[in-house]
């Protein structure tokens, strides 16, 4: 399995996994990247930046960190891979001013993950502030 729509959280997202489903193909390998709306930000080594082409409510900032390489679990990733997501973390914070926020990795069987795309990828997401300077709870879910 390279998706899983039983997790898409809005009609349009469930068009767009059935649509990836129904060719078998992942949809964040490099030959299949056709379906993500939002351009490229920034590569280190084997992994990308780019923005979430499908937002979570109350997210002021939603990033995806990809890998080129189709891997599935967190054991998978190599210390390489690790520098690298770490340092396009760090950019996108310096480059969006990012104040805060948290960095999300779903790894394994998508059943118990809730992730949409089985291909290991990480998110970075910062909530939005209130009017009155609160912030916002982003629901992220897990399971």
């Amino acid at each position: 399995m390279v998706v899983n729509d039983k997790f898409a959280r809005s009609e349009e997202y469930r068009k767009v996994i059935t649509a990836i489903k129904s060719e078998n193909k992942c949809p964040f390998c490099p030959e299949n990247f056709k379906y993500h709306k939002k351009p490229i930000l920034k590569k280190s080594g084997e992994w990308i930046l780019t923005e979430n082409s499908f937002s979570y409510k109350d997210a002021r900032f939603r990033f995806l960190i990809i890998g080129l390489k189709h891997k599935e679990n967190f054991s998978e990733l190599t210390m390489n891979d690790l520098r690298s997501v770490r340092y396009l973390t760090n950019w996108v914070i310096r480059k969006f001013k990012i104040r805060g926020g948290a960095i999300a990795v779903r790894f394994g069987d998508s059943n118990l993950t809730g992730s949409t795309v089985c291909h290991l990828h990480f998110h970075l997401i910062s909530p939005k502030k209130k009017r009155n300077g609160a912030v916002k709870t982003v629901n992220f879910p897990i399971g």
